[in-house]
Formats: C-alpha cells, sequence, structure tokens
C-alpha cells in the first residue's frame, strides 16, 4: 500500500509561508531548516520548499526501503540522507518516491 508522506509546495519566501499556513490551517511545524519547513495539519503533512533547491512541487509516496525506489527518474540525495526519486507523469506533475534514513525516522514519520 503506498502512503502519501507529505505535499511539497515551492514558495519564494519561507517565512511568508510559514505565517500564511500555520495561521490558515493551524499547523505544527516539525521540521524546519534554511531550505525546508514540514508541517503536519490533522493527518496530512506540508512540506513548504524554497523554489532556489527544490525543483518541482510535488506529492511525496513513502518507501519502507531503498530497494523500492524507482529506477527510472530524478534522483535526489536530501539534506540529510534522505533520498528522493521524482517521477513525472504524462500530465507534468511530480511524485517523489521517498526513503528516509533509519536516523531520520523519528524526526520525519513519528
Amino acid at each position: 500500500m503506498d502512503i502519501i508522506d507529505h505535499i511539497g509546495i515551492r514558495v519564494d519566501d519561507l517565512k511568508e509561508a510559514e505565517a500564511w499556513y500555520t495561521e490558515r490551517l493551524k499547523a505544527k511545524i516539525t521540521f524546519r531548516s534554511d531550505k525546508y519547513i514540514r508541517l503536519r495539519v490533522a493527518n496530512t503533512n506540508i512540506a513548504l520548499i524554497d523554489k532556489v533547491y527544490y525543483p518541482f512541487p510535488h506529492i511525496a509516496v513513502l518507501v519502507e526501503n531503498q530497494d523500492e525506489l524507482p529506477e527510472v527518474g530524478l534522483r535526489v540525495k536530501h539534506r540529510d540522507g534522505t533520498l528522493g526519486v521524482y517521477v513525472e507523469d504524462p500530465f507534468g506533475n511530480y511524485l517523489e518516491y521517498i526513503w528516509y534514513a533509519p536516523k531520520y525516522e523519528d524526526t520525519f514519520l513519528k
């Protein structure tokens, strides 16, 4: 079963986006870096991603093991050893298949 991990939204200004989304959605910040802010809203994670560093808005699908990542697509090693593979659908939208390094499971999966 595929599990949606997060929805990635590209933004021009992380501070402005954080204020906007936390105010309107009453979101809780679960992770913050200079390029990425992860918000939790009820049963959904939203990733506010800096347009300068992240190429695609996307829906991220969690995989349990590295070997479940697709062979085809743009493979990216993220900030923390996390691996993602971006796959474009026939309409120009992106899925990111994402695997979290075990040392980050508590940070991103709890």
